[in-house]
């Protein structure tokens, strides 16, 4: 009988923690992000981070005035996934992501993305005490979204297509769901309307994702 009511009991805190887990993340990213320190984020205060978490769950509204005076906004906040994406200005935006490495520890993984005007992203990891780790990403070229092979040479040197994509301008986003880095390329924004036309059809508009295996982003085929 003894036994049975421990089983019963065990079986009871298992089923709250799993109705409880999604608040268990919510508390997680909402506490990471909150508390990080103001340098990786400075357009906006940990007061300011709070209370646009607050208003949202509240429901109250999605934007906050941040400390320059501007309107920054919510634009995503997913407690299971543990994703956060802020649009901080309307050139920038902060995406913060939770994911779990090999040895099943937590990394907290941040993208910046930045539009002047043509977006261009970088991206980070780090420990949940905000030191930076050693998680391998290599940023693709966009040279590799050109059908080198598709060019009619007799009408296009390939030299040239070549170096117009030489200069990449590329965004990342973290994937909804499971751990993908996501990967557009945006160099054809920052050509000339001309050489735009010439070059297009040759250009693939597929996005490109690497998936998280151990400590190393590799690519999907």
């Amino acid at each position: 009988m003894k036994q049975k009511a421990i089983l019963k009991n065990n079986l009871i805190i298992f089923g709250l923690l799993l109705l409880a887990s999604p608040a268990i993340l919510s508390q997680s990213i909402q506490k990471l992000y909150v508390n990080m320190p103001d340098a990786f984020n400075p357009t906006l205060t940990k007061q300011n981070r709070m209370e646009l978490l607050e208003y949202h769950k509240a429901g109250k509204g999605d934007s906050i005035t941040n400390r320059f005076g501007h309107q920054s906004y919510l634009l995503s906040y997913d407690t299971l996934q543990q994703k956060i994406v802020v649009k901080n200005t309307p050139g920038s935006t902060f995406e913060m992501k939770i994911m779990k490495l090999d040895d099943n520890k937590p990394a907290i993984g941040i993208i910046r993305t930045v539009c002047a005007p043509v977006c261009l992203s970088s991206v980070e990891f780090y420990d949940t005490a905000w030191n930076s780790i050693p998680v391998r990403f290599t940023m693709p070229k966009a040279i590799e979204w050109l059908d080198v092979k598709s060019i009619p040479t007799d009408k296009i040197d390939v030299q040239w297509a070549r170096n117009l994509m030489g200069i990449g301008f590329i965004t990342l986003r973290f994937s909804d769901k499971n751990q993908l880095l996501v990967a557009k390329n945006n160099t054809l924004d920052f050509l000339s309307v001309e050489d735009r036309k010439v070059i297009a059809p040759y250009v693939s508009a597929t996005e490109i994702s690497f998936e998280l295996k151990g400590r190393t982003w590799q690519r999907k085929p």
